[in-house]
C-alpha cells in the first residue's frame, strides 16, 4: 500500500467515525427525549388514579350517606 492508498483509507476511515458519532449524538437525544416521555407519562397516570379514587370514595362515602339517610 502505497502512502496516497494509505492516506485515502484514512480520510474514509475518518468520515466514518465522525458519522458514528453524530449518530450516536442523536441517538443519545432520542433516548433521552423518550425516557422524558415515560416519566411524564407516569406522572399523568398518577395524576388519573388520584382523581378517579377520589371521584369513587366521593360516589362510596355518598352512596352510604343515602344509606344511613332513608333508613
Amino acid at each position: 500500500m502505497n502512502s496516497d492508498e494509505r492516506d485515502e483509507l484514512m480520510i474514509r476511515m475518518d468520515e466514518r467515525v465522525k458519522t458514528v458519532f453524530h449518530k450516536m449524538d442523536d441517538f443519545e437525544t432520542l433516548f433521552i427525549n423518550h425516557l422524558n416521555h415515560h416519566e411524564m407519562w407516569e406522572r399523568e397516570q398518577a395524576v388519573q388514579v388520584r382523581w378517579w379514587m377520589g371521584m369513587v370514595l366521593t360516589v362510596a362515602l355518598a352512596a352510604l350517606g343515602l344509606e344511613r339517610y332513608i333508613v
